[in-house]
């Protein structure tokens, strides 16, 4: 029994109990001690067998066999996915830490744009007015109203031209207003 606990007892302390169970029959417990508060509990899991005296100078040392080297694989599982977590937090870190200083280094266009002669001063931003109001007009049926004229920036005046199509527009519209006009004039008197 103690050869089968030996490579247990190499990494912590045990707890044996036995207790007496009905018709002749013994309880063995082997309780594992925690190394630290903030170890596993899974390690610390106790086995425990009920049988004749017989029963368990027989069976026992096979039950704590395998009780041992499930422990031990536990464990060894335990502390591999503590030292890969370790690794794929360093490598998080170090890749994080990378993006972070390749967005803040300065590329090569800043780089000369920063490189400005001294002689030409920057130019202000022209500060601009808030759009004025307007209000919807009948004639405007079906599309949005039109904002009302601002007056050209005086650094860059840019003449607006009427292109042929929308005097052509213009002249088709007159032209089907007067003709709704003389439809209207024929209809009121006949009432």
């Amino acid at each position: 029994m103690f050869q089968e606990l030996a490579p247990l007892l190499q990494q912590r302390s045990v707890t044996i109990m036995v207790n007496p169970a009905s018709d002749g029959n013994l309880t063995v417990a082997v309780f594992p001690k925690k190394l630290n508060d903030s170890e596993n509990a899974a390690l610390s899991i106790p086995v425990s067998v009920t049988g004749t005296p017989e029963e368990l100078d027989e069976q026992l040392p096979s039950t704590l066999t395998q009780f041992v080297g499930a422990h031990i694989e536990l464990k060894n599982t335990l502390e591999l996915a503590k030292e890969e977590m370790a690794r794929a937090a360093k490598a998080a870190k170090q890749d994080n830490k990378a993006k972070t200083v390749a967005k803040t280094e300065p590329t090569a266009t800043t780089k000369t744009t920063e490189k400005k002669p001294a002689s030409v001063p920057a130019k202000p931003a022209e500060p601009k007015a808030p759009p004025v109001p307007t209000t919807a007009n009948l004639f405007d049926f079906g599309s949005a109203p039109s904002p009302a004229p601002q007056p050209p920036a005086p650094s860059a005046p840019v003449p607006v031209e009427n292109s042929p199509d929308d005097s052509e527009e213009e002249e088709e519209i007159l032209a089907e207003m007067s003709e709704g006009d003389e439809d209207n004039e024929e209809l009121d008197p006949a009432a």
